[in-house]
This record gives structure tokens, C-alpha cells and sequence, in this order.
């Protein structure tokens, strides 16, 4: 855990509505790396795609092109950044499960690699073919026939129904259009067993489509764990996979398969590579007692950091406030609460440090999914921070009410 300063961190949450996120960029780089070092060391052939859909602060996908990360983006406006921020079309993977024929025909032009998610989108795709005059870059999305624990993903080609051979089918008639690879993406199972269940049935099905020579690339998507504390690790029911663990189980298949240079092994892993490069601070604002329950009623709020309703405490330090005395202290089991006037938001439960009015309150592990995915709501969006040698820079602004306002006609 960073040390930072109470002062300079009260200084900043007095200016921004009590609630900052702050950025680390070298635990970005220090993820690049360890990530690369730990497929590298088993097959020569990787490339890592960074997912902007789990972060889309700029200085983020800048580092990530600068470090020859792909551009993996699932809509037009993500698309539109990447361009922006200088990111070459052909370093751009387009994903998702929605496309416009404006936004492909851009990403054809622009010769990005196209993942195709539906039988649907296939036949949009050859209706754009028969009057694109360039070369057509696609994968296919695989939905694979598994038992994601009783649950039934809603992304990708189905083999079951056999739309997966209907869009190849389909798509392989076309003389511009290069059938480059395939794609699969689930969350269900994070599990090293099922990255390894994925790319062996990912080879038998690129033996069936591209035959002895392979695919231009398999892409094996994200869901990948990532460096954690040993206070969030102990709250999964089974020890997360590392890293290296991860590229034994994928890489070992392809290794058997093609040796040590076969098709590009991608990876795009959004939570593996950000769980842990934001910080969240905020301050208690009031402390009140609910029967034998303490409550903190703080500053920020459960829907800036925990996107996704799950039971786990993120690892939160106290910064106390020097003002406060020991002995002013309450708690001991303590629910922190937010800011907004809804009952469920609980930003930890039963936190087990006492607490005073005045305490900077840093949760860990909100880099993934936190900024992108939090609704202006009752407040306005927090700002982002990193902390240089030079002092504090600022990433991103909160957004203002005027700025908020303008987007609105009445």
C-alpha cells in the first residue's frame, strides 16, 4: 500500500466533493511486464490487447500503444479515442456484440481486425464485401459448447447451434474478406483449468477451419486475475491464478500443437492488468450508532468502485486525522456507508479499525471498470490524480455542474 500524506490528500478532497481516485502508472508498466514475462517464457508469439472499455483514461492507452499493446475497443466511440490518441488502425482490435456499417466500414478501411460475435453480423459483414474494394481483417468470436457453472454466455458463435460453421461458411466465400483467427471471451471462470479447456478446443476448431498451417492468431480474451493483496486473495472461495500460472495453462497446448512460433497468442485482459493501478480516497464524514451497529457515513460512494455487486471487502487503509484523539474513536465493527440515499450502498462491511469524523479512508484495487462505468449521480464524477515527484498532477477533472448542465436543453 502507498503512504501517502494526510494533508495533501485533505487538501485535494476539500477541493473535489471529498473524493479522489488516484492513478499508479508504474504498477501499469510493472503488469505489462510481469505479464509479458510469464507468456514469454513459454511461447515466443504474444501480443496483449488493452481493453479500453475497463479504462479509458487517456495517459493509460497512451502507455499502452507506447508499449506496443494492441487497442482492444467493442464500439465506435472507443474506436474514435484510439484515433485520436494516435493509435494506428491496424494495431486496433474491434470487439463487441454491436457494430454500424459506418463503424466497420472505418475499421476496414483503416485495417483493423474485426471479431465477428454473431451469424447476424456475419451476413451485415458480406453485405459490406460485395462493394468494399480493400482486404476485410476478421476473426470469429467462439461461443464454446461448456458448462460455464449452469450458466450460458450470450456472446460470440455458437458451436451448438452451429452458427460458428454457418458464419465461416458464409465469410470464407468472400475474396477480400481474410478470415484471420478466432476469438473467445468469457468471465465465468477465471480459473487457470478453464483458459486451458478454452485454447484446446480454440486448436481443434482452428484445425477444422485453417487446417495443418493454423490461424493467422488464436485470442484467447480476458478475465485473467491479477496482482492482488494477500487480504483480497484470501476472500476468493479458490486462490486466484497468477500470471504464471495462467501461461502454463494456455501456452502448453500451443506449444504441443505449433512448437514456439505459432499463430500470435493474444491476450486482452482488462482486470489483470488495472485491478490494481487506481486507489480510491475518500473521507468519514459523520459517525452515528444504529442499535448496537456503527455506521461511517463517508464521502464516497459503493458505485464509483464495486460496479459489480459481489461480497468482497477491497482492502481499505485509514489515514487518521491528526486533529482526533484515540480515545474519540468508535467502532470496531463498522459498516462504511456512502453519501448516496440508497440503503444498499455499503462501501465495506464490518470494517474492524475504530474511526473519527475526519479520517481519509484508501480503498485498493478500483482500477478496473470504476471510472468508466460511474453515473454522475447525486455528485458528480470525482476526479483522477496521479502522484508525481513534482507533486500531484491531475489525470481527468471533476466534472463541473456547469459542464454537466450543458450536455441538457430545457
Amino acid at each position: 500500500m502507498t503512504e501517502y500524506n494526510w494533508n495533501q490528500l485533505s487538501r485535494l478532497l476539500d477541493e473535489n466533493e471529498g473524493v479522489i481516485f488516484i492513478a499508479h502508472m508504474d504498477r501499469f508498466r510493472s503488469n505489462i511486464n510481469a505479464l509479458k514475462a510469464a507468456f514469454n517464457g513459454r511461447y515466443k508469439n504474444i501480443r496483449i490487447g488493452y481493453s479500453y472499455k475497463t479504462n479509458d483514461l487517456p495517459k493509460l492507452c497512451v502507455e499502452a500503444n507506447e508499449q506496443g499493446l494492441y487497442a482492444e475497443v467493442v464500439s465506435g466511440s472507443e474506436f474514435e479515442i484510439a484515433e485520436i490518441l494516435g493509435v494506428p488502425g491496424e494495431q486496433v482490435l474491434f470487439n463487441g456484440p454491436t457494430k454500424t456499417n459506418a463503424e466497420l466500414n472505418r475499421a476496414f478501411a483503416l485495417g483493423s481486425l474485426v471479431n465477428v460475435d454473431s451469424l447476424s453480423e456475419a451476413r451485415q459483414i458480406a453485405s459490406i464485401a460485395s462493394e468494399f474494394s480493400g482486404v476485410i481483417r476478421l476473426g470469429l468470436r467462439c461461443n464454446l459448447d461448456f458448462n460455464w457453472k449452469d450458466r450460458e454466455s450470450r456472446f460470440g458463435l455458437s458451436e451448438n447451434s452451429g452458427e460458428l460453421n454457418k458464419a465461416w461458411e458464409l465469410l470464407s466465400a468472400y475474396k477480400n474478406i481474410s478470415l484471420e483467427g478466432l476469438h473467445c471471451h468469457t468471465s465465468f471462470d477465471r480459473s487457470a483449468t478453464s483458459y486451458n479447456r478454452r485454447i484446446v478446443r480454440l486448436i481443434e476448431i482452428a484445425d477444422r477451419f485453417f487446417g495443418p498451417q493454423g490461424p493467422q492468431f488464436i485470442d484467447i480474451g480476458g478475465g485473467l486475475c491479477g496482482p492482488m493483496s494477500d487480504e483480497l486473495r484470501s476472500q476468493f472461495v479458490t486462490p486466484p491464478p497468477t500470471f504464471d500460472e495462467y501461461a502454463v495453462a494456455i501456452c502448453g497446448p500451443l506449444h504441443q500443437r505449433y512448437g514456439n512460433q505459432g499463430p500470435e497468442l493474444i491476450l486482452e485482459p482488462g482486470v489483470g492488468l488495472l485491478g490494481n493501478v487506481f486507489d480510491y480516497a475518500f473521507r468519514v464524514e459523520h459517525l452515528k450508532k444504529i442499535g448496537s451497529k456503527w455506521f461511517a457515513v463517508t464521502s464516497g460512494a459503493q458505485h464509483h468502485i464495486k460496479i459489480v455487486p459481489n461480497g468482497f471487502n477491497l482492502p481499505t487503509s485509514v489515514i487518521m486525522c491528526p486533529s482526533v484523539t484515540d480515545g474519540e474513536r468508535e467502532g470496531g465493527s463498522i459498516d462504511i456507508a456512502g453519501y448516496t440515499c440508497l440503503e444498499h450502498d455499503i462501501i465495506h462491511r464490518d470494517f474492524e479499525k475504530p474511526l473519527a469524523c475526519g479520517d481519509i479512508l484508501v480503498a485498493e484495487n478500483v482500477g478496473a471498470y470504476s471510472v468508466v462505468s460511474s453515473p454522475d449521480f447525486i455528485r458528480t464524477n470525482p476526479p483522477i490524480f496521479e502522484q508525481g515527484e513534482k507533486g500531484w498532477i491531475k489525470l481527468r477533472d471533476k466534472q463541473s455542474v456547469h459542464s454537466y448542465l450543458k450536455s441538457f436543453s430545457w
